[in-house]
């Protein structure tokens, strides 16, 4: 899992504010409940390994521990309404550059504020990409998620 993310957003760094890490941890959480929190820490060190040390760096080990909790803690009501997951996911890109600032306020408030207001229009781009991407293949790649998981779990090898 941790891979995969790593792949998806090295691959897809070329494209602004459009990624694939919030749509794949929203479903692996789904599929694999909490074994996502592992998945995103390993991931947060390869990102690490990667850039080096910087204080965004610092807001990754808080965001997607973040957006696991929040799938784990909806999950049960939401089911697989992949709507709601799409809204879900387009209001997380939303809210990141937020949640980013959020760590500049004990740094700095002034840049905290004005790194929010400068990220919105990203935001905005990145909440509409994320929507977009869990309404067209949420359900599709959580059914085939889910279909591996369970072939697994059972110790069977094919489909």
């Amino acid at each position: 899992m941790s891979a995969l993310l790593y792949i998806v957003k090295v691959a897809l760094e070329w494209l602004p504010n459009v990624e694939l890490v919030t749509f794949l941890t929203i479903l692996f959480t789904l599929v694999f409940g909490a074994e996502t929190f592992a998945a995103v820490t390993i991931f947060n060190l390869f990102e690490l390994i990667q850039w080096g040390f910087g204080t965004w760096w610092v807001s990754y080990l808080y965001v997607w521990p973040l957006l696991v909790t929040i799938v784990l803690l909806l999950r049960k009501a939401v089911g697989e309404e992949f709507l709601i997951w799409s809204v879900v996911s387009g209001g997380f890109g939303l809210i990141f550059g937020a949640l980013f600032s959020a760590f500049y306020l004990f740094v700095d408030r002034s840049y905290a504020v004005t790194y929010f207001v400068a990220g919105l229009p990203w935001d905005v781009m990145h909440c509409i990409a994320n929507f977009a991407v869990m309404l067209v293949l949420g359900k599709p790649l959580y059914r085939a998620l889910k279909k591996l998981n369970q072939l697994y779990e059972t110790g069977r090898t094919a489909l």
